[in-house]
């Protein structure tokens, strides 16, 4: 009998070796990557300048749901971390706004402040009095925390406290967020790091990286054009976000503004970018993140973005460079992972809190509609309504914020009119301000029929004991924000798709090329991570697996 030494041995060596590319069952790191406010377009209107290891990367090796979308209103930055790593809505998880009148508190809140905790290694004080007990559903990382008997470790950074706090969810390893005070990366005593902070993070903090990233300018790179930003726009990018910047251009002496607005500074510049990415690897590299057989999740969220186009708007050249410089530390962040773990077994998905909106008056001076409606002055205006209408004066208005209307039940209630009086009265104002699409009771809203326009968006950004009593809707272009939004910059929370559609990429772990154009809402990842994980979805999910991807 023949035999064949030498074929035997290649059979084996390929089987050997397709054995060796199939990915593991799990991946051992699961990085979620939000931007805050990008909007979907950022991906191809900078493509040109970007690198090919950044974004290019992740759309040419990565499967990109082109087609993603919130599927509710307010569009702000903690109902969309809260929507991502909930799988479901503000009706559901609790996350109405980042900030609202409280009915259980009786005052105005912060979404995460919780004053039973204390600041863990920066300033004393209201900045590290977080907690994510606000939010009323589990997330996809507590999922995976008690899917894996606690051995599975879940890390949150980020700049902005909420955005760190809300993805890690309720059962965390650890959660970062930056002090403008000190400089420092904190946390707080709600967390297991409760007695101080790590010997890493002290470490880190040490290195004091803030003060050098703040020690030099802020200039345009000399080898991009910046095709992308508008000519002139100097008129336009001067929002009142953060006064340090107002009447200043590229290049920025970020040591002189330091001087005016200290560590917060870094917020608004590509730096507090490269500043999180650092923190991030750190964390992988001290706290071993995915270094055993039980999958790890770290959630990371770069917010300088969000603060850039706030102050510049979205056709400033600083946002353009914003942008082209996240490309660059993105390029770094994913070659590093192919070195620390290998791409197999990592699975990483990018997307946003929300999108941003034109610049109203650089809308209206070539011709098109758009304006900013005076809502924080709205609360005054319509008591002096009320006083009229009703031929009394009083407090009837608990608060105005998020286009929505909190009434003060107990002053009513010492009225001879009934609340549909006192609700129709403020309505039919409403209705007949500059800008206003429509005012309605949170109950009108609810018997809307499915065809309203944008009725299920707001429907689903409306949670029962939270919300307020009366709504109203914005044209298009049109928008709330008028304390910090007007004669530049940008802004968001509205239903229109330049709030909503935001991009949503998958790469690493099980992940094939490709791209799909199907219709995918924002409370579709966490379910869709569940199923890859093979674990349960978090328990108020609504959203739906993305079926695309495992095609």
């Amino acid at each position: 009998m023949k035999r064949f030494p030498l074929t035997g041995l290649l059979l084996a060596l390929t089987q050997v070796a397709a054995l060796s590319q199939t990915p593991p069952s799990q991946p051992k790191l699961v990085i979620g990557i939000v931007v805050d406010q990008m909007r979907y377009d950022y991906l191809y209107r900078y493509r040109d300048s970007y690198g090919e290891g950044g974004f290019k990367r992740l759309l040419a090796q990565g499967f990109s749901c082109e087609n993603t979308h919130y599927n509710y209103v307010p569009t702000y930055t903690a109902p969309g971390h809260a929507a991502i790593y909930t799988g479901t809505t503000p009706a559901v998880n609790g996350i109405i706004a980042n900030e609202w009148w409280d009915p259980e508190w009786q005052a105005h809140r912060y979404v995460t402040t919780d004053k039973r905790y204390t600041t863990v290694g920066g300033t004393p004080g209201r900045v590290g009095q977080h907690s994510p007990a606000v939010l009323l559903s589990s997330t996809i990382t507590d999922e995976l925390r008690l899917a894996h008997n606690f051995r599975s470790k879940v890390v949150g950074i980020c700049l902005k406290d909420r955005a760190s706090i809300l993805p890690a969810g309720h059962i965390p390893n650890a959660c970062y967020w930056f002090d403008d005070e000190t400089g420092n990366w904190i946390t707080s005593t709600y967390y297991p790091d409760s007695t101080g902070l790590p010997q890493w993070v002290q470490d880190f903090n040490a290195r004091k990286l803030p003060d050098a990233f703040l020690s030099k300018n802020w200039a345009a790179d000399s080898t991009m054009t910046y095709e992308q930003s508008f000519d002139n726009w100097d008129a336009y990018n001067d929002g009142k976000y953060f006064s340090p910047f107002n009447g200043k251009a590229m290049p920025y002496n970020l040591p002189e503004l330091k001087k005016k607005g200290g560590y917060s500074v870094i917020r608004f510049t590509p730096f507090g970018n490269t500043l999180t990415l650092d923190f991030a690897v750190d964390a992988i590299n001290k706290m071993q993140l995915g270094a055993d057989d039980v999958p790890d999740f770290l959630c990371i969220s770069f917010s300088s973005p969000d603060y850039c186009a706030h102050q510049f708007g979205i056709h400033g050249k600083e946002t353009e460079d914003m942008y082209l410089r996240l490309d660059r530390d993105l390029a770094r962040f994913l070659n590093f992972l192919d070195k620390k773990l290998g791409r197999e077994n990592v699975l990483v998905f990018l997307t946003a809190d929300h999108g941003g909106a034109e610049t109203p008056v650089h809308l209206r001076d070539i011709g098109m509609p758009a304006g900013v409606f005076p809502e924080s002055s709205m609360e005054k205006s319509l008591e002096n309504v009320l006083a009229a209408a009703l031929g009394v004066t009083g407090d009837f208005i608990h608060e105005v914020n998020n286009q929505q209307i909190w009434l003060n039940w107990d002053a009513i209630a010492d009225l001879e009119v009934s609340p549909d009086d006192v609700a129709s009265v403020i309505i039919g104002y409403l209705k007949q301000q500059p800008g206003v699409y429509d005012a309605f009771t949170r109950e009108e809203l609810m018997m809307f029929p499915e065809e309203y326009p944008f009725a299920s968006l707001m429907r689903r950004g409306i949670h029962q004991k939270r919300s307020g009593d009366i709504l109203y809707q914005l044209d298009p272009a049109w928008h709330a924000d008028d304390q910090f939004f007007g004669t530049g910059g940008t802004t968001h929370g509205s239903t229109y798709a330049y709030d909503t559609h935001i991009p949503l990429i998958w790469y690493g772990w099980k992940i094939r090329s490709g791209e799909s154009f199907a219709p995918v809402d924002i409370t579709d990842i966490a379910p869709t991570l569940s199923a890859m994980l093979r674990i349960m979805e978090p328990n108020g999910t609504t959203g739906k697996v993305i079926e695309p991807l495992f095609k």
